[in-house]
C-alpha cells in the first residue's frame, strides 16, 4: 500500500491561460418579433456582439436588473412600457449603459425629445447596417472611454487647456477623457451628463477631422457605396503630407460655473445652419454627417460657429436649459463667456 506523504493534499495549479475580451453585450428592445430577431441574427453575424433581446419596457428593465449589458436599443412605441419610460427609468438606473433608440417617425421632434431624455443617439427605420453598426460601435467605445477610473478635483478654482490634436482618430479617446474627466468632480454634470458631453466633443472633433482636416465630401456617405469611398478617402487622405500635417485646435476654460470649449479646424469652413430659422426636415435625420450637429445642439447647453464654419463652441453649465444651435455674429475669445 502506498504510503501517503504530507504534500499529497497539495494539488498543482495550472496558471489561467489569458484569455481574449469578451465581446460586447447588447439588448434589443422592440415589441416586434421580426425585427428583434433581423437584429439579433445581424448584429451576432456582422460584428460578433452577444445579443440579448426583450418585447417591451418592463422586460427589458428586468433584463438589466439581472445582466450586464454594454448597450441597449430600443423602439419607442411599444406596450406594457414604452421607449419613453424605459429611457426615464434607465437613465437614472444605470446611466452607465447608453441607449440608442429606434424611430420609425422620420422627426426631428421625436428625435430630439428622444435625446433629452436620455437616448445617446438613435436609428431610423428603415435600418442600414452601415449606419447602425457606426452608431453601436461609437456609442460602445464611448462607454469603455468613462469607465476609466476619474481623477475627482473638488477644490479645482479654474483651468484652462489648449491641445493641438493631428488629424486622426486614434488621438480623439484620449483627448476626450482628458476633457471630461473632472466634469463631475467640479459639479458641472453627473455621470449621465458627462457621457452626453463626451458624445459632443466626439462629434464636434469627428466633423473637425473629417470635414476640416481632411476636407471630404460632407454628402459621401448617404449610401452603401459612398460610405466605402468615403472610408478610403479617409486612408488616402490620411497618408498624404497636404493633410495629414494639419492640426485641430482644442481649447477648454474649467471652472464651476461654466465649462466652454472650442474647436477650430484648418479647413475651407462651410455656411453653418440656424436651427431656430431653419429647422432640419425630417429627411436629415438618417444622414450621418447631420447627426453629428443634432446631438450636440440637444447636450450642450449652448452651441455656435464662427461665421465661416470653422470653428465651434459649446458650452456647459451646471444648471439651465438646452440650448439652440445658431451662428456667432463675431468671433469671441474663450475669456468673453466668463
Amino acid at each position: 500500500m502506498r504510503t501517503a506523504n504530507k504534500h499529497d493534499w497539495l494539488t498543482k495549479v495550472e496558471p489561467p491561460s489569458p484569455s481574449a475580451p469578451k465581446p460586447p453585450r447588447i439588448l434589443v428592445v422592440d415589441d416586434e418579433e421580426t425585427i428583434r430577431e433581423m437584429l439579433s441574427e445581424t448584429l451576432s453575424e456582422a460584428a460578433s456582439y452577444e445579443v440579448d433581446t426583450a418585447a417591451d419596457g418592463r422586460e427589458a428593465l428586468q433584463k438589466m436588473r439581472s445582466s450586464h449589458f454594454d448597450l441597449v436599443i430600443t423602439d419607442l412605441r411599444m406596450p406594457e412600457m414604452d421607449g419613453a419610460r424605459l429611457l426615464d427609468i434607465a437613465r437614472h438606473e444605470f446611466p452607465e449603459i447608453p441607449i440608442v433608440v429606434i424611430t420609425g417617425f422620420a422627426r426631428l421632434e421625436t428625435a430630439i425629445e428622444s435625446l433629452r431624455l436620455g437616448a445617446a443617439n438613435f436609428i431610423t427605420k428603415p435600418f442600414r447596417l452601415s449606419e447602425i453598426l457606426d452608431v453601436i460601435d461609437k456609442s460602445i467605445k464611448r462607454k469603455r472611454a468613462r469607465e476609466i477610473p476619474q481623477r475627482v478635483l473638488p477644490c479645482l478654482f479654474k483651468e484652462e487647456i489648449v491641445f493641438h490634436i493631428p488629424p486622426n482618430l486614434d488621438s480623439k479617446s484620449g483627448v476626450i477623457h482628458y476633457l471630461t474627466e473632472k466634469l463631475v468632480g467640479v459639479g458641472i454634470c453627473d455621470e449621465s451628463a458627462r457621457y452626453f458631453v463626451s458624445v459632443s466633443l466626439d462629434e464636434a472633433l469627428t466633423n473637425a477631422i473629417f470635414y476640416g482636416c481632411l476636407e471630404l465630401p460632407s454628402g459621401l456617405r448617404e449610401t452603401e457605396s459612398g460610405t466605402e469611398v468615403f472610408n478610403r478617402l479617409v486612408s488616402e487622405r490620411l497618408a498624404d503630407p497636404q493633410y495629414n500635417s494639419r492640426a485641430i485646435t482644442v481649447e477648454m476654460d474649467l471652472s464651476p460655473e461654466r465649462v466652454i470649449y472650442r474647436i477650430t479646424d484648418p479647413g475651407p469652413g462651410f455656411d453653418p445652419p440656424d436651427l431656430r430659422a431653419a429647422p432640419i426636415e425630417p429627411t436629415e435625420l438618417s444622414r450621418l454627417h447631420g447627426r453629428g450637429l443634432l446631438l450636440i445642439s440637444c447636450f450642450m447647453d449652448e452651441v455656435w460657429y464662427n461665421e465661416r464654419g470653422t470653428q465651434i463652441t459649446m458650452v456647459k453649465r451646471p444648471s439651465g436649459g438646452r440650448g439652440v444651435l445658431e451662428t456667432e455674429k463675431r468671433e469671441p475669445r474663450i475669456t468673453d463667456l466668463s
